[in-house]
């Protein structure tokens, strides 16, 4: 850690010495997107939303070559204001979130600085969807996947794309607890955890990509002593010829236990999620695609009887020229690692290019 930090401090140190930068530019883009979804034909299960995102973003150049980017986001809050959060904010509030400055340095790599962004995760690395991966959309499934920066105030840094054999890219950041929105004058957040995250990217040869990501909490915050602290990871392969693209990995969660001692039948010590998934493109404008997505959760207590979560999601995503509109198809079993908790569920989107 001592050698990490001293990498990032010399990096912050050369930034900060340079003399001058050219002026910036700034755009702003978004999603324009529709869906409409149903739940097992149920009347309550159907909905109808529109992705309401905006991403303001800056960049310019320094004297020397290197590179800066700066972004956030203009995101509406689900729940606003509550007793548990207490924000005196409205639901459906725009506020503003998800804000990154990278610093580009030709020979080195990028240094970036994160509230509430600049994750880097595998979880989802193997997906050849042709629309997204449902377990991260529309009802929840109730699948426990690996955690990664993005919910921090973190620093981190990444090696240059091509520098090192194999195609490799390292990562590796260091995440403090944050509130969203998080200014220069933020202070820091009273009994939290820290978070270490690194990540390795291989392109060995053409269409190949294999990837890993591994987090772990420091939890020393409040200086209680726990049976097992929070460790995350992932990993995947995913390989793409001509119209076709096949991809597999799994993910781990170990979440943090205080101890072992009470209620070790009902403990989860750890989950594990599997997916494997392949795409097609029919032509330059039609793809469809197959996923299955498999979690299991691993009891304290070998003798507790667990129920996987099974997902099997079909799709097919057709591109007009300027929008692309997609249906999907997606059988669950077992949702929440509950038995027979069983149900369907069908997703139509329209989303315009901009």
């Amino acid at each position: 850690m001592k050698t990490i930090m001293k990498t990032l401090f010399v990096a912050l140190t050369s930034f900060a010495l340079l003399s001058s930068a050219n002026a910036g530019e700034l755009s702003v883009t978004g999603s324009a997107k529709a869906t409409w979804t149903n739940v097992s034909e149920a009347q309550s299960g159907k909905q109808i939303g529109i992705a309401n995102e905006l991403l303001f973003s800056a960049s310019g150049e320094l004297d020397n070559g290197y590179t800066w980017t700066y972004s956030v986001a203009l995101d509406p809050t689900t729940t606003g204001d509550t007793a548990a959060t207490p924000t005196a904010t409205p639901a459906g509030a725009a506020i503003n979130d998800d804000q990154t400055l990278n610093i580009g340095m030709p020979g080195l790599g990028t240094l970036g600085i994160n509230v509430s962004a600049g994750g880097f995760n595998a979880k989802y690395g193997w997906s050849a969807d042709a629309y997204t991966v449902m377990s991260d959309t529309g009802k929840s499934e109730g699948m426990s996947y690996s955690s990664d920066l993005g919910g921090t105030s973190n620093i981190q840094f990444a090696t240059e794309a091509g520098l090192l054999p194999l195609g490799a890219v390292i990562q590796v950041g260091y995440g403090y607890a944050k509130t969203d929105g998080d200014s220069t004058n933020a202070s820091g957040k009273a009994g939290a955890d820290t978070k270490t995250a690194y990540g390795l990217t291989l392109k060995p040869i053409d269409g190949l990509t294999i990837g890993g990501t591994y987090t772990e909490d420091n939890q020393y915050a409040d200086g209680a002593a726990t049976a097992q602290s929070a460790q995350t990871g992932a990993y995947y392969a995913k390989y793409s010829a001509g119209p076709v693209t096949v991809g597999y990995g799994k993910s781990y969660n170990a979440p943090t236990i205080a101890t072992f001692a009470t209620g070790g039948a009902t403990t989860v010590e750890y989950y594990e999620n599997t997916g494997v998934s392949i795409g097609y493109a029919l032509n330059d404008a039609v793809r469809i695609s197959y996923t299955d997505e498999k979690g299991q959760a691993h009891y304290a207590t070998s003798a507790t009887v667990g129920y996987d979560i099974n997902l099997a999601s079909y799709q097919v995503a057709y591109n007009i020229g300027g929008a692309t509109i997609s249906l999907v198809r997606q059988d669950v079993e077992n949702a929440a690692f509950t038995n027979n908790n069983d149900w369907t569920e069908t997703l139509v989107g329209i989303a315009m290019a901009f």
